[in-house]
């Protein structure tokens, strides 16, 4: 079986188990089998995901170089791509530190009711967290067959638990929510562009 066909193989184990485990079914079950102890859920699942993540991972990283390569960044453009990667470091960090730490680990329950948040860099992306990961990932100096592949369906992947969430936090929020998508671009920042283009030239006009 080759190094590919590996890192699949334990890739789609990974993804089926993950979502299956965040899926309502699962948690309304185990709601009623851990009663008092479900507030442990969110820990036991990301403990549980890294569990699994792990073969998928190990093979990427062990075996990466074993596979044939697809391109590589020039030297001169190496300065630009270490500038994007900071800059998508930067985007992850501040992204993340919106969020309750704590309570994004499993660590703290959350005792109200889930918080929308649109500020910061949420007013860029509607889903900041993602578009780093894959620009991360594409951005590795090196891309071997191998990486391609791993690039490709952890792309696949977080752009379809993007959509699911959106579901979700549609059930959730309600018209709050629709008003936000209708602002606010999902991954690629068009909106945000497009704001910032008309506001300098109504600033441009008004002091003309």
């Amino acid at each position: 079986m080759s190094v590919i066909t590996t890192f699949v193989l334990y890739f789609f184990a990974f993804a089926f188990i993950h979502s299956l485990l965040a899926t309502d079914y699962i948690k309304n079950i185990a709601k009623t089998k851990l009663k008092g102890k479900f507030r442990f859920y969110r820990i036991i699942y990301n403990i549980i995901s890294f569990i699994i993540a792990a073969p998928a991972f190990l093979v990427w990283m062990t075996s990466s170089s074993s596979t044939s390569r697809i391109y590589i960044f020039p030297e001169y453009l190496s300065p630009f791509l270490t500038l994007l990667q900071l800059l998508t470091f930067g985007l992850f960090g501040y992204a993340l530190l919106q969020k309750d730490l704590l309570e994004f680990a499993g660590l703290r329950q959350s005792k109200s009711e889930s918080k929308l948040i649109t500020d910061g860099v949420y007013r860029i992306v509607r889903h900041p967290l993602y578009l780093a990961g894959i620009i991360l990932i594409f951005t590795k100096p090196e891309m071997t067959l191998l990486d391609l592949t791993a690039a490709a369906l952890v792309s696949i992947y977080f752009i379809t638990g993007a959509y699911i969430e959106e579901r979700r936090l549609v059930s959730t929020f309600g018209d709050r929510y629709r008003k936000y998508q209708q602002e606010v671009s999902m991954f690629i920042p068009v909106k945000w562009v497009i704001k910032r283009i008309l506001a300098g030239v109504s600033f441009f006009w008004e002091h003309s």
